[in-house]
């Protein structure tokens, strides 16, 4: 009996023991998991969260575009059209003959044309729901925080017959490195540009989320340069193990004829490059009365730019589907919270701990 009843003592000893572990294991994984959450959020990465249309706009075409109001007294016909652009000594801004496409505008809607300088596609919002801003050109980027919350729709982007204006992201190796491939990633260190840069930080965390499933201060690290010439210059020279870059700059310094910032092909590698970021997007509002619309879209894409002596491929508007081609642009945009900071927005350069993640 007494040895029963101590067999039956130790059998309860230890199924108290293996819950008492149980429950410690599972709270330690909790914590773990929520501490790996807590550490992707400071980056500025929420869960995929795909933004949609304001509740006052409809889509029932399923273009991800507001439709026309289909109460007649809400469509819009100004006795002027202002066309809205970046300042032109922006870098984001095309050099573009905004006079001669203004002039071309006139001429086949039929009506006066001005044009104001903006500062940023979100920034002007309240001079677009009050109808200041008939036609307007921004950053692709800013795309579908306008198509969103003000019926914003986009007709053409910039380009030339050899394709549309923009930039890629670029993800470079040193030429001596062992990474081949974007999944390789995971346990190093990539160095970003700043916070606020698309292909300098925010398409490279998403892409490789999204494709590769690896994320940020979690399966590998993350180290600033603060500059895309410094972190094309990091890897060219072996002190930075990855790194996100433009590839418009990454370009422009092959060719450069700066001896002390040039570097070549031979010392990086490849290892993923994105596609394009439309850099200049033009469209117009949902509630213009439609044949006004028709007409902009006509004199949009019709225009044809003067060539000039230092420019034999003047850009021109090629025509795009919001919905298919700004498929990229959205990732990168559902991606983020505005409201969220990444901690490292401007500090120094960082060094990744060492050991594994």
């Amino acid at each position: 009996m007494i040895a029963r009843l101590a067999l039956l003592l130790c059998l309860l000893a230890a199924i108290t023991y293996a819950g008492t572990a149980y429950w410690q294991t599972r709270q330690a994984s909790d914590t773990q998991k929520q501490t790996e959450v807590d550490s992707v959020r400071a980056t500025g990465l929420i869960d995929v969260a795909p933004k949609k249309l304001a509740a006052e706009f409809t889509d029932e075409q399923g273009r991800l575009l507001a439709d026309s109001p289909k109460d007649a007294s809400k469509l819009v016909d100004p006795p002027k059209l202002v066309v809205g652009h970046l300042e032109p000594s922006d870098p984001d801004s095309p050099q573009f003959d905004w006079k001669e496409f203004d002039e071309n505008l006139a001429r086949v809607t039929g009506k006066p044309v001005s044009d104001i300088v903006v500062e940023n596609g979100p920034s002007e919002i309240n001079n677009i729901k009050a109808g200041r801003i008939t036609i307007m050109a921004l950053h692709g980027v800013d795309a579908p925080f306008l198509v969103n919350n003000c019926g914003f729709q986009p007709v053409a982007v910039l380009g030339t017959d050899s394709g549309i204006w923009g930039n890629r992201l670029d993800l470079i190796v040193s030429v001596d490195s062992s990474i081949s491939d974007p999944s390789e990633v995971k346990g190093k260190t990539l160095t970003c540009t700043d916070s606020r840069s698309i292909v300098g930080y925010r398409a490279a965390i998403v892409l490789l989320m999204q494709n590769q499933g690896l994320r940020p201060n979690v399966d590998y690290y993350l180290a600033w340069s603060l500059g895309q010439t410094e972190s094309i210059d990091g890897v060219a020279h072996g002190n930075y193990e990855i790194a996100a870059v433009s590839d418009e700059k990454l370009r422009s310094l092959l060719h450069s004829k700066k001896d002390e910032k040039r570097i070549t092909e031979s010392q990086y590698k490849m290892i993923y490059q994105s596609d394009v970021f439309p850099r200049t997007t033009l469209g117009y509002f949902y509630n213009l009365k439609p044949e006004l619309a028709s007409k902009i879209r006509d004199a949009v894409l019709s225009f044809k730019p003067s060539a000039s002596d230092s420019d034999d491929k003047p850009m021109h508007f090629i025509p795009v589907d919001y919905k298919k081609d700004f498929a990229l642009v959205r990732e990168i945009d559902d991606r983020f919270d505005p409201r969220l900071e990444p901690k490292a927005r401007h500090s120094a350069p960082t060094t990744a701990p060492t050991g594994p993640i």
